[in-house]
């Protein structure tokens, strides 16, 4: 599930539209690489909504979890999917675009194409929900806890009439989104981000389209570090929230109860003789760059 190249990552999203009665159009233009979007014509009048993943091309776990949910047939609601926003990244399993753009802090920019076509669409209809799907690093973890975070949710500040502000339906559905997982898997860790404003960042920005967004960092879990199990509960979920018309009403509450999400993991443990060493990958973003490495714990 980790690495499939772009061209099976096609297919498996065709064979799984055509299995669930989901049209698959191609919004790039002629010779570039596909750009895909998925819509139900049976949902047609139902609530409208929006989800992507693959933003990054190395985050496989929320296209695993829109697999499921296209896979189960008509939706409640009409939904709109991108679930292979970054073809370059996706095929060589990297963060970025082969031009070296994180696609995520794009937002405020004029291209790639990739980052203009998901902006034209999160903007042409007053969505309901939006969710941005992603995988964190398994370094993560609930503050003050010692298992990782196998689900971490954030509600993106916004700029509001001049003022850093906050959206509560979008705190009540990134909680009940925590909270529905949490039902499925109790002894998981479950966090939020710090909702630091990152103005470049498409969450933020669609935030301030007057939509509801939830990002959704999924991790690795106690058993389960190739993320398989992590992804089909947030198929689940996904399935659960489309049937919901609201939010759950303790939603607010919860996410403002979850424990920060913090990097204090370790990723590796390398011992010779008697002497242990601990090591954990870091990442770095700043403007549209990327790098990474791994150092001492």
């Amino acid at each position: 599930m980790r690495y499939q190249n772009f061209s099976i990552r096609s297919q498996l999203l065709a064979e799984a539209a055509a299995l669930g009665g989901w049209v698959l159009r191609d919004l790039a233009p002629e010779g570039r690489t596909p750009f895909w979007l998925l819509s139900h014509p049976g949902a047609a009048g139902g609530e409208p909504r929006i989800a992507w993943s693959m933003m990054h091309g190395n985050e496989p776990t929320g296209f695993e979890a829109l697999l499921y949910l296209i896979r189960c047939g008509q939706p409640q609601c009409d939904w709109t999917l991108m679930p292979l926003v970054n073809p370059t990244g996706v095929d060589a399993f990297t963060r970025l675009t082969n031009q070296g753009i994180d696609l995520n802090r794009r937002a405020r920019d004029r291209g790639p194409l990739e980052s203009d076509l998901l902006k034209s669409l999160l903007a042409s209809r007053p969505f309901a929900l939006a969710l941005n799907l992603h995988d964190q690093r398994s370094l993560f973890c609930p503050s003050g806890q010692s298992i990782p975070s196998s689900l971490s949710v954030l509600a993106p500040r916004c700029i509001k009439e001049g003022q850093e502000s906050y959206s509560l339906d979008a705190q009540a559905w990134a909680g009940t989104l925590s909270s529905l997982m949490q039902e499925l898997e109790p002894n998981w860790g479950y966090a939020r981000f710090d909702d630091a404003y990152y103005p470049t960042a498409f969450g933020e920005w669609t935030q301030e389209l007057g939509v509801p967004t939830v990002t959704v960092e999924t991790g690795v879990a106690l058993n389960d570090y190739s993320r398989e199990r992590v992804s089909l509960r947030l198929g689940e979920v996904l399935r659960t929230v489309d049937a919901a018309r609201n939010p759950k009403l303790e939603g607010i509450t919860h996410y403002q109860n979850l424990p920060i999400n913090t990097p204090w993991g370790v990723d590796l443990e390398l011992q010779s003789g008697k002497h242990r060493s601990h090591w954990r990958v870091w990442e770095e973003v700043q403007g549209q760059y990327y790098s990474s490495g791994i150092a001492k714990a």
